[in-house]
């Protein structure tokens, strides 16, 4: 039988805790364990460990400890879950009892993912400006007869591709501050309809030249919160900017905002080419694109750096999305400082 008294000092554990008894039935589970199954673990009084886990692979490991009284060990996916776990089986002889840990690695296999993606995406976006100007260069190097148009051409070409490694890098050590906490935020209060006003202002152009229709719905007797004016523009900008880009003429893009409780909700919603579902939980990643979209310009750190902002402002920021109907931009600034 478990010994209960051990129960608190278990519960502190990070990894999940199974105790079970031969015939696989569950004596002891702690919290870490219950939430990584997401079962309830005062209701898994009687239940045998397969019913808790829902996963043949962790309970053919259990059987076959039982079986053999050789501890095992194993790296299972949860079938139809992004869910990574390391398992580890052990007799106690003892207690006529089996012990169950598990370690969950889905977040770190998802930083892992991250991290790669990061630096593929990093070498693909600095590689092709990059080649840009180095062609350019060894045809100039070549010392082939070039007329002064041409010549110029060149040299402009030289100016866009080394534009955009200055914008990457801009962008990129804009991020590590804004992930490190600098540089602090600058807050005053600050009349919102002005400030959505100015940044449709300057994006209107954009969005005549594509025919799209801009509406902008702002309600009235909004409270004033307590923002850093150059971070907001900034997210705004990143924002509708994006609506405008996956937006096709004739198509339309409406601003909105208003009180949410003690918030103020911004809501940005296109009728564009939408976000895969299965890309939406992506997002707001640094350098993540729509696919569609792969060749376009801009770095992808937009969004990124517009979660970092939000968060900072003690806001949340989320996206919702129908692949060929368009995106939804949601987030929220608290009112007051």
């Amino acid at each position: 039988m478990f010994d209960t008294g051990y129960s608190y000092l278990l519960s502190l554990i990070e990894e999940g805790i199974f105790v079970l008894d031969g015939r696989c039935q569950i004596l002891y589970m702690n919290q870490a364990a219950a939430r990584i199954f997401n079962v309830i673990a005062d209701k898994t009084r009687n239940m045998s460990f397969i019913e808790a886990v829902r996963d043949y692979e962790c309970d053919a490991l259990v059987k076959k400890c039982i079986n053999t009284g050789v501890p095992q060990t194993a790296s299972i996916k949860i079938r139809g879950k992004n869910q990574y776990l390391d398992l580890k089986v052990c007799p106690d002889t003892e207690n006529r009892s089996y012990i169950v840990i598990v370690k969950d690695l889905s977040e770190k296999r998802h930083l892992e993912e991250i991290r790669r993606d990061f630096i593929s995406n990093v070498s693909h976006e600095f590689r092709t400006p990059i080649s840009s100007i180095k062609l350019i260069a060894e045809t100039l190097a070549d010392g082939a007869p070039i007329d002064s148009e041409v010549y110029k051409d060149f040299l402009q070409k030289i100016n866009v591709e080394a534009d955009k490694l200055a914008h990457m890098t801009d962008e990129l050590t804009e991020l590590s501050r804004l992930e490190n906490n600098e540089p602090a935020l600058i807050k005053d209060t600050l009349s919102i309809g002005a400030l959505v006003g100015q940044v449709v202002q300057r994006l209107q152009a954009q969005s005549d030249k594509k025919g799209l229709r801009l509406n902008l719905d702002i309600a009235p007797d909004l409270p004033d919160p307590v923002i850093d004016q150059y971070r907001i523009e900034q997210v705004l900008l990143n924002i509708i900017h994006n609506a405008i880009k996956f937006t096709d003429p004739g198509g339309s893009i409406s601003i909105s905002i208003k009180q949410q409780g003690s918030e103020v909700l911004f809501v940005v919603r296109d009728t564009g080419i939408g976000i895969p579902a299965d890309e939406l939980s992506r997002i707001f990643e640094r350098f993540y694109k729509v696919n569609k979209a792969r060749d376009d310009e801009g770095t992808g750190l937009g969004l990124a750096i517009s979660r970092h902002i939000i968060t900072a402002h003690g806001g949340k920021i989320w996206v919702e999305s129908v692949e060929g109907k368009g995106s939804t931009f949601f987030f929220t600034l608290p009112i007051g400082s």
